[in-house]
This record gives structure tokens, sequence and C-alpha cells, in this order.
């Protein structure tokens, strides 16, 4: 029954969430494994290769497509604000996020959650809405997510990765629903990050120029970074991507601190799937330059320091990460803040 399955995980959830460190214990203690790992970022970013790594180990399964349903507008934020009704949810839930076309092909969860699992989860989500609205959603990504890829080795109900772009912008709503849950902040040089945005689109809808991709990720990061701020200090990573991607000393110390973040002990997965899959070319640095002439590449680097100035400015919480990643094009030696 999805109610029982249900039940577990919530039983696991609580007593997994006793391990997490409290404001006034040591913060080196090791920690354990979350039950819920959310991964986020502007899109574009790093993040399904980020939830990729921190999934290489026992402790956690990668969901490997974006949900969304919990994340988008007219998804979990909608439905629980009253902004969206639970048949208009429950459409979307059994349209476009079960099977919907973006981009280039067919995406959703019809990929990972067996078709009699998902109207299961559905009928009961239906049938407790109405007097739960909050546990309601809470079980619904339960009943379709835990256990889904479950490893052949895993002793125990392994933590669920999911990867949404939104997941941190979202973060205040996901942590009245999953107080036990982590949150991972990826970021990217911006112009990077925007030049794979515009490309992504084709140059067919917005942003459609290199200089409204810039706009694009501005708008995008700061709506991140106000969601950030809703997170406790201690359950957010801030991590700029390329201090992955090029070896070395900084990048070590970069992947124990977020090893020690996630609450696992044996990183030697972790550090063969980035050798092996994360550099600067399979990441595209400097991808922002291609097409460009010398003169029109000045001008998008001098309208990013614009962009960059303005969130030092205004606080936002990343801004210094990036600032660091944009001035050592060469050392990399800026770690990632455990927030």
């Amino acid at each position: 029954m999805a109610t029982d399955a249900h039940s577990e995980g919530e039983a696991i959830s609580q007593q997994q969430s006793l391990g997490e460190v409290s404001p006034e214990e040591p913060r080196r203690r090791r920690r354990i494994p979350a039950p819920v790992l959310f991964v986020g970022g502007t899109g574009r970013s790093g993040t399904h290769v980020v939830a990729r790594l921190v999934a290489k180990n026992r402790h956690y399964s990668l969901i490997p497509v974006e949900c969304r349903f919990h994340t988008d507008e007219d998804g979990f934020p909608g439905l629980l604000a009253g902004r969206v009704t639970k048949e208009q949810f429950v459409r979307r839930l059994r349209g476009y996020w079960w099977k919907g076309f973006q981009t280039d092909r067919f995406r959703g969860l019809h990929k990972v959650v067996p078709r009699e699992r998902f109207d299961r989860a559905v009928e009961t989500f239906d049938e407790r809405f109405d007097s739960d609205p909050e546990g309601a959603c809470r079980q619904l990504f339960f009943d379709l997510l835990q256990d889904v890829r479950r490893k052949a080795r895993a002793t125990s109900t392994p933590g669920i990765v999911e990867q949404s772009t939104d997941n941190v912008a979202q973060a205040a709503m996901l942590l009245r629903l999953f107080p036990e849950a982590r949150f991972i902040h990826v970021v990217r040089d911006g112009r990077d990050s925007s030049a794979s945005r515009v490309s992504q689109r084709r140059w067919l809808v917005y942003p459609r120029t290199r200089r409204q991709g810039l706009e694009w990720w501005e708008q995008r990061l700061r709506r991140v970074d106000a969601g950030a701020r809703d997170i406790p200090e201690e359950k957010l990573f801030e991590l700029e991507l390329g201090e992955l991607l090029v070896g070395g000393r900084a990048c070590r110390l970069q992947m124990r601190r977020l090893a020690r973040f996630i609450g696992v002990r044996n990183r030697k997965r972790m550090m063969r799937f980035m050798r092996a899959r994360m550099s600067p070319q399979t990441a595209n640095e400097e991808r922002w330059r291609e097409g460009l002439s010398e003169r029109r590449q000045d001008q998008l680097d001098r309208t990013y320091r614009e962009i960059l100035d303005r969130m030092e400015a205004d606080g936002v919480r990343s801004a210094p990460l990036l600032r660091q990643a944009y001035e050592r094009p060469d050392q990399r030696e800026a770690p990632a803040r455990v927030a």
C-alpha cells in the first residue's frame, strides 16, 4: 500500500533527522546522510552533474529526471498557496509532469516511476489532500520517489537526491514539507550559464541574445538567492562548479567538505566520477566566447562585471563565490562556502 510505504518513509526520515547537527553541537561532528537532498541553481549551472556526483555512494539514490511537480509555480507552491486547485494540480501531474515534451524530447516521471505505483500515489493524494494539504503533498513525494531506484547493495532506505532547478528558490515551502532536507546551491560563471541557456533555446525564445542571457541569469540568481536566505545555515552548501573541474588540493578540499555536508564518509566513488566525468572540457568552460569577436567579448565581460558589482552591493549570498571564480581563471583556490 502507498500509505504503508509512506509511513515507513516518514519513520526513517524522523530517525535520520535525529542525527542532524544541532546549533549547540560542534560544527565538525560527523553527520549522517539526509533523507532528502535537494540540488538546485539558476539552470545550466551544473545542477545535474553535481546531483550525479553526490549520489555516487550507497547512501543516496538519484532521481535522474527533474520531477518539478514540487517546485513549479503550478505545483506544490501554487497548490498550497491556493492559486491552483487540487483538480488542476492532478491534471498537470497526470499530464506534463508524467510525460511532457520539453526542448527536444519527452521528459517526466514516466521514465522512473512504474505506472501502477504512480496511479496509486495520486489516488492516495487525492483522498488525503482536502483534510491535510501539506501532509498529502509530503506523502505524494515519498510515495512516488522513495526507493524507486534502490541500489542493490543498500542495507537501508537511501536518501533521495532530487535535481529540479528551482529547489533552492522554493526552499521556504519545501522546508515546511521536508524539515529534514538539506540543500546544495550550485553556481557557475554567469557568462557560461547564460550562453548555454541561449544555445539551448536555439535563439527562438527569450533569452535570444547573449545580453538577454545575462539578464535572464541575473534574474534567476536573485530569485534563488531569496530562497537560499530561508534555509538554515547548517542545511545549505553553496558550491561553485569550476572548483571541481581542475583537480589539485583545492578540489580535494572541496570534495571533503561536500562529503561531510551530505554525511558520506567514503568518497572514493565520488572522486572517481569527478575525475572521469567532470573537467573544464566536459563543462564547456569559456563557451561564452565562442562565435564572438574580441570587441563583443569585451562588451559582455564588462556587462558581467557590472552585474557582479550590483549583486555584491545588494548582498547576494553567492556573489563572493562568483567574484572569486571570475578573478582566478588559472589557480581556482577559493573554497565553496559551507553556509
